[in-house]
């Protein structure tokens, strides 16, 4: 539902697009760097330097196709504006707005309203993952669940961009340190039967767990049937909506949870100074 989009932006700052290009390379470059004045850095024999880690993140795996791969990833994204206090509406005038490959941020696409902010970005190569990433100066910066590329397209992918006064208002619902761009924000939808777009019905009375655990204080939270996120409620209700505030920065699975039925694992990435939302109908589905 788009409320667990809207309660998911809990933070105030997020980071560039160049973060975005290199979001976890810091401590690679800060150890390349080290080694390279060291006295033994440039035979990274016993220093990090240029036969240390890559200043592109520290991963050494190769490349694996970035933009010459046969599948194709496709959706659309929403947005969402509060213009007056507890009115939540869809907009649909906004351009600008560019989509892009976490993993590989070469691959990007920008949003016109002309295309009712529909996307498709090309090139991806099987056997990845993928994160997809969309940034606006008006909304807060989001990421999808991190879905497997093998043999198929990816389609129907969706994005529930909030506005920064949504995200900042809703920081206070659960007591969310919205200053602090160390943490990272979840949300999903655990949707019911029948899922196919952002409007999915939430299936009630359903528990949600992640792998690793969070502390009780960062969630999860359950939405109520007003669109509120609820310390007080233990289970789902029809919104479907679940959130996890200030979590450490990390990849988790998601479960869910209730009585005979099955629910679709996520992975989800979650990134400091980043929101990251499973949204329908690529949230916690019901196994049909």
């Amino acid at each position: 539902m788009m409320a667990s989009a809207m309660m998911l932006c809990c933070a105030c700052a997020g980071p560039s697009q160049d973060d975005a290009a290199d979001a976890t390379s810091t401590d690679a470059t800060s150890a390349g760097e080290t080694g390279e004045t060291g006295e033994t850095g440039e035979t990274g024999e016993t220093g990090e330097g240029e036969t240390g880690e890559d200043e592109t993140g520290g991963d050494e795996s190769p490349d694996p196709g970035w933009g010459e791969g046969p599948r194709t990833i496709s959706g659309r994204a929403y947005f969402f504006e509060m213009p007056t206090l507890g009115e939540i509406e869809w907009v649909t005038d906004v351009d600008g707005a560019e989509v892009f490959v976490f993993e590989a941020p070469q691959l990007r696409v920008s949003l016109s309203q002309d295309e009712d902010h529909v996307f498709s970005i090309e090139g991806i190569p099987d056997g990845v993952d993928v994160t997809l990433a969309l940034e606006h100066p008006d909304f807060y910066p989001l990421l999808t669940a991190t879905f497997p590329v093998d043999g198929a397209d990816l389609s129907g992918l969706s994005f529930q961009a909030v506005s920064h006064t949504i995200a900042t208002g809703a920081a206070a619902l659960v007591g969310a340190d919205a200053s602090d761009p160390t943490r990272c924000q979840m949300a999903t939808t655990v949707s019911a039967a029948g899922a196919e777009d952002i409007w999915a019905i939430g299936e009630p009375d359903a528990t949600v767990t992640t792998d690793p655990a969070v502390p009780l204080e960062q969630g999860p939270f359950y939405f109520n049937t007003d669109v509120i996120p609820d310390p007080s409620l233990m289970a789902t209700t029809t919104d479907g909506g679940v959130l996890i505030a200030d979590a450490e920065p990390g990849v988790y699975t998601w479960h869910a949870t209730k009585d005979d039925l099955e629910f679709e694992a996520l992975t989800l990435r979650c990134e400091a100074g980043w929101l990251t939302n499973a949204s329908p109908p690529w949230g916690l589905n019901l196994v049909e």
